[in-house]
């Protein structure tokens, strides 16, 4: 049970809130909230009114420079306080009194009132971030116009509803990306890398199959490749100016094999989506969640990171079976483990490099538009000064 801040609880007050058969307080968009408010006196108070409030709403909050000018039109820099706020429902019923009326005394004693309150089938699920939140409430105020106010609130969680079988074309497309990287000005033959998902959409339960093929036609050797789940959350501000912010969460990371120089190979990853929010970009136009698959590719001694990204759509139902191979469903039992162990790098013209070195997969932590990210092709130095390179074996302090 919580207190607002500008508000203080009371000793000889006791509130509690329960949901009816829902203990949890876990709602779907579109239910219907009910429940009772027990309110327990243990002496008389005098209240103007007894208020139940249930609503919902985003909010997001951060403080940043703004740029403006002062009085002699200089520009300058200061500290501004960045907000956006945005109402999905809210409801508000008296049980004692009204917002206007003379204070009443309320004896001694327990009083139990029912409530009910319809949730939008439009709102979005509820999230939680650095920048901002999406949060449902029940809130009851013991209203007295001469002191604080006492009140007392619960929230209670949405998640909203995304059929992934409304848009099974979209949900089925395959997100590819490459890029094409060459060293030392553009003298050494291309490193490409290639990385892929069968489809788009996925639902919690199901297995991202992410396929990584790095064609290393250069002498520059490939220290690691870093595959990442992650959700993308973007919150907006709308006063004083419109700004935004992201916050990444990596859900999944892995860490595959290493890939010398002059050798190509094929790596594969089964990620399995645990319980998480669905993508959303609509119903909340502060606070938006997309998902990506994230590959990072660390060439030896290169200063600059190689980044693919794979735009991944997660919904709450997921396509039905009959819309995609058989091989993907192998896929899914492989990676809850009732099937064979992982797959290991597969060779395509020439045998694994540095077999006895092999790296394994290795987990952190568990938990969209357009499926084809653009095709990049970037060109870099090595470290002025750095003495040509020619392939040797790896060193681990490299």
């Amino acid at each position: 049970m919580g207190k607002d801040k500008k508000n203080k609880a009371s000793k000889h007050i006791r509130c509690d809130v329960q949901f009816d058969d829902n203990p949890q307080g876990v709602f779907r968009a579109g239910d219907t909230v009910s429940g009772t408010v027990e309110i327990q006196l243990d002496k008389p108070k005098k209240f103007r009114g007894i208020a139940l409030r249930i609503n919902g709403f985003a909010a997001t909050s951060w403080s940043a420079k703004l740029t403006g000018a002062d009085a002699k039109n200089v520009a300058s820099k200061k500290k501004a306080q960045f907000n956006g706020r945005e109402d999905y429902f809210g409801s508000i019923t008296y049980f004692v009194g009204s917002d206007v009326g003379n204070p009443l005394e309320v004896l001694a004693g327990v009083y139990r009132y029912p409530f009910t309150c319809e949730i939008p089938p439009n709102a979005p699920s509820s999230k939680e971030g650095k920048y901002g939140h999406i949060r449902y409430v029940v809130k009851l105020s013991l209203e007295r116009p001469w002191k604080y106010d006492h009140v007392f609130q619960v929230p209670f969680i949405v998640q909203s509803h995304a059929d992934l079988a409304l848009a099974p074309d979209r949900m089925l497309q395959p997100a590819r990306a490459e890029i094409v990287q060459t060293f030392y000005f553009g003298l050494t033959d291309p490193l490409i890398v290639t990385a892929t998902t069968p489809r788009t959409g996925y639902a919690p339960g199901e297995v991202i199959e992410v396929t990584v093929h790095v064609n290393n036609q250069s002498s520059v050797d490939v220290r690691s490749i870093t595959v990442k789940f992650q959700r993308v959350d973007t919150f907006l501000s709308q006063v004083p100016v419109v700004q935004q912010h992201l916050e990444h969460t990596v859900l999944e990371e892995r860490t595959i094999g290493r890939v010398a120089g002059r050798n190509d190979a094929v790596f594969e990853e089964n990620i399995l989506i645990g319980s998480t929010v669905p993508s959303d970009e609509e119903r909340c136009r502060i606070i938006m969640t997309r998902y990506e698959v994230e590959v990072m590719i660390r060439p030896v001694r290169s200063r600059k990171k190689l980044l693919l990204a794979l735009p991944i759509v997660v919904g709450t139902v997921g396509l039905p079976k009959t819309l995609y191979p058989m091989q993907l469903l192998e896929k899914e039992r492989e990676a809850l483990g009732l099937d064979r162990p992982p797959l290991t790098p597969i060779p395509l013209e020439s045998p694994p490099p540095y077999p006895d070195d092999a790296q394994p997969s290795t987990s952190r932590a568990f938990a969209a538009d357009g499926p084809t990210a653009p095709t990049s092709t970037e060109e870099h130095e090595f470290e002025k000064g750095s003495e040509p390179y020619t392939p040797r074996d790896f060193d681990e302090n490299d």
